[in-house]
């Protein structure tokens, strides 16, 4: 064995870290940071900027749509963009038209990629994915950011019209969400995932409450790995807030302002507050966002409270770079979402700036944030209670206590030195434990009634010819 430039020779071949280091990797995401800022496409690009940053041969492709391609901007020529008509892709199945696998395929091949990591099937369609995956030259790792693959309620896990939490997706409940859609047809789709899942060679989770999810719905748990996303940079001079008698406790929300984010939540406890004049006097809230898939009365009521509460403000969207110092402006930053969440990127911005988080108590959220620790949690939805928290939370002993507790927070390139963990062990194993394939599978299913087996199965049929799997 001898080292020569930093790579690890033993018996005249490379070491399995150096096989990551030296092999030309791709960061497939469904979507550019230039074009959309969503915790996914985000962590998928600090990902490609910390394998560069390590010395790593890799490259980023996003899809585009194609209203959006004059707001696209690469930043090198290491990254590449994909355009597609949003109309040719079938959200229940998640297929695309054959153009994106055969233009993503080129791409590889012209860099000679021996890995991809798909940070979403989203816009490409998983039959880009089986396709990918399928070629023997080239190991392919899935990071999942949400539960798309197991819930088409936007991957969310939220019941519909209740918008409850959903423990468990079946075909039965899925049916009484989607009543367009036959219990058949969810079956299918989730036959479709799996098998399609069961020629991947790993996956990654940025949490353990997502994995233990995927791996209840099954996929293999020891293929499943849990590696939290980094931040582009963090902010180890974070500002520091000193509180006098008069001054008021700030919590800032930060994110897109949709149905699943809480914000309504929020607008629920600030009629609480209003109603206490001591407590509207030490409280201040701002919401930091912008608003999608919200309808006008949503936007009406929340301009019309902001009017009527001197403590509640309405800041506007934000650039992502200046989360950190608008979230400094901040004593505390609130993440009330209503649905599970996976690792909300806002919380890892405001432990990096040294900010405790309030947030509802469930999922992805409460895995990051230890209750009492590095933040406090509320009853999901309850106004009341998180008024209770935010009365709790605007103290100075605790506020010390809570900012004593706060984590390290992982940048990039830390982020990219645990994928390469993995990466390695793929590329220097050949064998992959694949689940039964869907043909099998079908083959040994009991025979059902052919008006059974013929419902909802055209249009099934349909989608899959089109995607040529």
């Amino acid at each position: 064995m001898d080292q020569r430039a930093g790579v690890l020779m033993v018996a005249g071949r490379k070491s399995r870290r150096s096989m990551a280091l030296e092999a030309p990797i791709a960061i497939i995401s469904h979507s550019h940071p230039s074009v959309s800022k969503g915790g996914a496409e985000i962590a998928a690009y600090t990902l490609f900027k910390g394998l560069v940053s390590l010395g790593t041969n890799a490259i980023f492709v996003g899809a585009c749509p194609s209203d959006s391609r004059s707001r696209l901007d690469l930043g090198s020529q290491r990254e590449h963009a994909i355009i597609y008509e949003p109309s040719g892709y079938d959200h229940f199945y998640h297929l695309a038209l054959p153009r994106l696998w055969q233009e993503l395929g080129a791409i590889l091949q012209t860099h000679n990629v021996e890995l991809v990591n798909f940070h979403h099937y989203l816009h490409f369609g998983i039959n880009s994915l089986r396709r990918i995956a399928r070629d023997q030259a080239m190991k392919v790792v899935v990071t999942f950011h949400e539960f798309l693959a197991i819930c088409h309620h936007h991957g969310q896990m939220v019941t519909r019209p209740g918008q409850l939490l959903c423990k468990a997706a079946s075909p039965a409940s899925c049916t009484s969400c989607f009543p367009a859609h036959s219990p058949q047809q969810f079956k299918l789709r989730r036959e479709l995932f799996l098998d399609t899942f069961g020629i991947v060679g790993g996956f990654v989770s940025p949490s353990r409450f997502l994995a233990d999810r995927y791996a209840a719905w099954g996929l293999p748990r020891e293929r499943l790995t849990v590696i939290e996303n980094g931040l582009t940079q963090t902010a180890p001079d974070a500002p520091q807030r000193t509180h006098l008698a008069a001054d008021r406790w700030v919590f800032g929300y930060f994110g897109q302002i949709t149905p699943f984010k809480g914000v309504d939540t929020l607008l629920q406890a600030a009629e609480i507050i209003a109603r206490s004049p001591d407590l509207a006097a030490r409280i201040a809230i701002r919401i930091h966002g912008n608003f999608v898939g919200q309808p006008e009365e949503f936007i009406a009521r929340l301009t019309a409270a902001v009017e009527r509460h001197p403590f509640l403000t309405y800041a506007g969207p934000y650039e992502n770079a200046l989360a950190g110092d608008l979230m400094g402006e901040c004593d505390y930053v609130v993440v009330p979402s209503r649905w599970w969440e996976n690792s909300p990127v806002v919380i890892q911005e405001a432990f990096a700036v040294r900010r405790p988080v309030v947030c509802s108590g469930i999922g992805g959220m409460a895995e990051k944030v230890t209750d009492g620790v590095s933040g406090l949690h509320y009853r999901i939805g309850d106004p009341d209670d998180l008024v209770r928290v935010l009365t709790r939370a605007a103290d100075g002993a605790l506020f010390t206590k809570l900012q004593a507790g706060l984590p390290e927070v992982a940048d990039g390139q830390r982020m990219a030195e645990a994928y390469l963990g993995l990466f390695d062990r793929l590329l220097s194993d050949t064998a992959i434990a694949e689940i039964r394939p869907l043909e099998a599978e079908a083959a040994n299913a009991p025979r059902r009634p052919a008006r059974t087996r013929l419902a909802g199965k055209r249009d099934a049929d349909s989608a899959l010819q089109r995607a040529q799997l």
